[in-house]
């Protein structure tokens, strides 16, 4: 009886820190994946607020017609690329040269484009992330995150939501002060976590 009892206090003890380990404000309330997990993917954003109005103009700046988006790639090795890839709708929509389009995702430079997207300027191309403040934050910034690379400082984002098929981040824009929230999906919804 004593080991019963026992083995229902660590169930429930492990339960309840699972609970409270996965509680962001927007969700989810529990996930057998760990958030390192379900932050490692391919990222488009879909949804673009600065100090809680929806800004399109911002938004439109991550797509460059209908056939070039700027994806976010988290990996769960702790690092990040930011970089053009062909949208998913363009590749199916193409009969022509699909192979080749595909084995050029990511390889497109247009980075006059690049220079219009705030996100961009304040991640760069790559660097490195790591959680902090207890997994409800993530810092992005050069790949040593302990110090300023030239004029490039870590990002500090608070995370709102971290689900497998959504990701939402807010942080401080540093020149202007304005509040950005950001809300992601993965670029592919069949395909599997980045390694």
């Amino acid at each position: 009886m004593k080991m019963k009892i026992k083995n229902l206090l660590i169930i429930a003890a492990v339960f309840s820190l699972v609970l409270s380990a996965c509680k962001y404000d927007e969700g989810p309330g529990i996930s057998l994946r760990t958030k390192r997990v379900r932050i490692s993917n391919e990222w488009i954003v879909t949804n673009y607020k600065v100090d809680g109005s929806v800004n399109d103009a911002i938004k439109s700046t991550f797509t460059h017609g209908d056939s070039l988006q700027l994806v976010l790639s988290i990996n769960k090795t702790g690092k990040y690329e930011f970089n053009l890839q062909y949208t998913e709708s363009y590749q199916n929509t193409t009969t022509w040269h699909k192979y080749f389009i595909a084995n050029q995702t990511g390889l497109v430079s247009l980075y006059y484009e690049y220079n219009q997207n705030n996100l961009f300027k304040l991640l760069g191309a790559h660097g490195a992330w790591s959680f902090s403040n207890k997994h409800d934050h993530i810092n992005f910034g050069p790949y040593d995150l302990s110090h300023v690379d030239g004029e490039r400082k870590p990002l500090d984002c608070d995370i709102i939501m971290l689900k497998q098929k959504m990701l939402k981040i807010e942080f401080t824009n540093p020149s202007d002060l304005t509040r950005h929230n950001i809300t992601f999906e993965p670029r592919n919804k069949e395909q599997g976590l980045l390694k």
